[in-house]
């Protein structure tokens, strides 16, 4: 149950890129690019590593990520032990935890994985690779939202809501199948910091009506020396 939470969990932070957008909807993605620190700032952070308290129904664990030229290597440890790992070495994708390894081979679950290896997808977004709509405006804890959907290739929609005043991302929902039921998972992005001149979340929290998750960023360092090692898969 621990690692599908978690599985479930990184599948859910990876963000949709983008296609044949209409032209409101473009604007409020290139809008938050510039709100978080700008285009050429972001275009120039190239490795990224990340550590994360994340509190859960079972308890208390820690995460730590490393990301370098779209791979990335994913821990999480609670009292010492490896729960789950997730490695995406530009080609091929793992998967491990208390429960067995596994090197992933399904084409569109190593596409998800491998999405998870931008540190900024909404640089993504501008290229063109999902459909984005503006969907209206939406009040959020009593701001004011717009609404944008992200239709993917293969016809999976999900919502992202960009606070109207400071324009940075508030909300992503997603509806998935997990454990052959579907369900709504609403991540909200708070207690946005700045890093290196970068406004980063530095708290998450996920909510899909039968568990909750609050993930908070304990520590973040841009463009540091990280090892091609650290992605290899046997």
């Amino acid at each position: 149950m621990k690692n599908s939470i978690l599985l479930f969990l990184v599948l859910l932070l990876a963000l949709p890129v983008l296609g044949q957008s209409d032209a409101k909807a473009l604007e409020v993605i290139q809008n938050s690019i510039a709100k978080s620190g700008g285009k050429e700032k972001l275009s120039a952070i190239k490795t990224m590593t990340r550590k994360m308290e994340i509190n859960m129904p079972f308890g208390i664990s820690e995460s730590e990520a490393w990301y370098k030229d779209g791979k990335f290597y994913m821990k999480s440890t609670m009292q010492g032990n490896v729960m789950f790992e997730q490695k995406y070495d530009g080609t091929r994708a793992f998967i491990g935890g208390m429960q067995g390894n596994q090197t992933i081979d399904d084409e569109k679950l190593i596409k998800q994985i491998a999405n998870q290896g931008k540190i900024f997808p909404q640089l993504s977004i501008i290229n063109g690779e999902v459909t984005l709509k503006h969907d209206g405006m939406e009040k959020i804890e009593g701001e004011d939202c717009h609404r944008i959907l992200a239709v993917d290739a293969d016809g999976t929609t999900s919502k992202m809501y960009f606070n109207a005043s400071t324009g940075l991302l508030s909300r992503m929902a997603t509806t998935g199948e997990f454990q052959g039921t579907k369900v709504e998972t609403v991540i909200d992005m708070k207690d946005y910091k700045p890093v290196d001149g970068i406004l980063f979340a530095h708290k998450m929290q996920l909510n899909n009506g039968q568990f909750q998750m609050e993930m908070t960023v304990t520590e973040l360092k841009f463009n540091v020396d990280i090892p091609d090692s650290m992605f290899f898969i046997n």
